[in-house]
C-alpha cells in the first residue's frame, strides 16, 4: 500500500516515528513497471514536515539496449525524502506550498502517497544504457538476427576499399623472425 494517513504523526510531538511495510506485486506509473516492490521506511515528525527515509527493492522490466528484448532488472534505491503538509492538523487551514522543489505534499486528508517519489526514484535508479547481461552480442548490422541466440549465415560484410589493406595486414600470418 503506497498511500498511508499520517494525521496522528502529525498531531505526535517531534521525534516521533512510525515504521511503514512496502509491499507491492506490481507498481505501473505512467509507462513504467516494477514488480514485487518491497522495503521498509521509516516516518519521523519534524517540526513542520515528515521525513521519510528508507530503502525499497524491485524488479523493473526493461529493454535491452544491444538486442531490443525486454528482460528484468534488479534495482535497490535508498530514499530520503520530504513531506510537507498542505493543511494545517488542528484548523484545516491551507498551508503555503514548499518553497523547496524536492518537498512533497501531503494532501488535504493527510495522506501520504508515496506513487510518485517511487516512481521518481525508480527512474533515478535505472540504469542509463540497460543491458540484458554484461556479454550481450547484440543485433546483426545487416539482417537483425539477434546474435544471442546464434550466428546469423547468408550475408557476407563488405569491406571498404579504403581499408582492405587493413584487412589484408590482419589475414596474413605473423613473421617468426
Amino acid at each position: 500500500m503506497l498511500k498511508h494517513n499520517v494525521a496522528q504523526l502529525l498531531l505526535s510531538p517531534v521525534g516521533t516515528t512510525r515504521e511503514l511495510e512496502i509491499e507491492e506485486k506490481v507498481f505501473r506509473a505512467d509507462k513504467l513497471e516494477a514488480r514485487n516492490l518491497h522495503g521498509r521506511v521509516v516516518l519521523t515528525r519534524l517540526r513542520e514536515d515528515i521525513l521519510l527515509q528508507g530503502r525499497v527493492e524491485g524488479d523493473v522490466v526493461l529493454e535491452c539496449s544491444r538486442c531490443l528484448e525486454a528482460y528484468a532488472q534488479h534495482l535497490q534505491m535508498e530514499m530520503e525524502l520530504q513531506f510537507q503538509p498542505s493543511v494545517a492538523i488542528l484548523t484545516g487551514e491551507a498551508l503555503p506550498l514548499p518553497e523547496n522543489d524536492n518537498v512533497y505534499l501531503i494532501d488535504s486528508h493527510h495522506i501520504l502517497d508515496l506513487t510518485e517519489p517511487i516512481r521518481e526514484q525508480v527512474i533515478l535508479s535505472l540504469p542509463m544504457r540497460p543491458l540484458c547481461r554484461p556479454d550481450c552480442a547484440g543485433l546483426c548490422p545487416t539482417c537483425g538476427k539477434n546474435l544471442n541466440e546464434g550466428p546469423c549465415g547468408g550475408h557476407t560484410e563488405e569491406v571498404d576499399e579504403r581499408l582492405a589493406v587493413l584487412a589484408a595486414l590482419l589475414k596474413r600470418e605473423p613473421s617468426t623472425e
